[in-house]
């Protein structure tokens, strides 16, 4: 009996040495793990920096063409097309954007069936939301232009021209802008030409007129940007 009560202490004993071993070892091979870092804050779109791209749109009444007769019968008319041109090329800035505001200058050059070129340096003045740029624009404008027309006359003719004019003038508009990748964006834009006017004086056989040209016109296009600045 004394034996059989000692054999009991003795488990006891050894069973409570045990377990505060034990789960000493368990907490010596199950370390609690450690935090992972959070990702890194993303840094945003930003549209600072360099950009070129192509555009292509269309010129809405390009060519606004008018006579004077100048001879004693006064039969002189004029016919011309004045149908809206795809117009399309190629252009190119520099955008410094802080906070929401943004700033910018760019330069085009367009082309057209009738327009040699069309041409601009102009500012921007922008606000940008994320992904989203909303601006306005205005700046100088370049043109060099063919028009070709005929005149008739009751005595004669018809008789055909071509003159040509290159002229300065000014552009406003605005537009927005997309990016749909880091480095790449789309856009809309609509601008106003306006190159004031220009009289020539012509003959049409023995008859004088003064051909008038009102150089004023919109366009809309769409863009395509790479830009330089990858930020996003």
């Amino acid at each position: 009996m004394i034996q059989s009560i000692r054999a009991i202490a003795i488990l006891c004993i050894a069973g409570t040495i045990a377990v505060p071993a034990t789960a000493a070892d368990l907490l010596r091979r199950s370390p609690a793990p450690l935090a992972e870092p959070l990702p890194p804050t993303p840094v945003g779109t930003t549209w600072s920096g360099f950009y070129i791209g192509g555009n292509l749109g269309a010129a809405f009444d390009p060519n606004n063409l008018s006579i004077k007769d100048l001879s004693d019968e006064q039969d002189l008319s004029l016919k011309f097309s004045n149908d809206t041109e795809l117009i399309g090329g190629v252009h190119g800035g520099y955008n410094w954007q802080a906070g929401t505001w943004l700033i910018g200058v760019e330069g085009d050059f367009d082309f057209a069936d009738n327009i040699n070129y069309l041409a601009s340096v102009r500012g921007r003045l922008g606000w940008a939301l994320g992904s989203w740029l909303l601006y306005g624009t205005g700046g100088v404008a370049f043109i060099d232009t063919d028009n070709d027309f005929v005149v008739v006359s009751a005595d004669g003719g018809p008789f055909s021209f071509s003159n040509g004019n290159t002229d300065t003038g000014y552009v406003v508009g605005g537009g927005v802008e997309y990016k749909i990748a880091p480095q790449f964006s789309l856009g809309l834009e609509g601008l106003y030409y306006d190159f004031g006017s220009d009289s020539s004086h012509l003959v049409a056989g023995d008859e004088p007129f003064v051909l008038k040209e009102d150089q004023d016109f919109a366009t809309v296009r769409a863009r395509l940007n790479y830009h330089f600045n990858s930020g996003y």
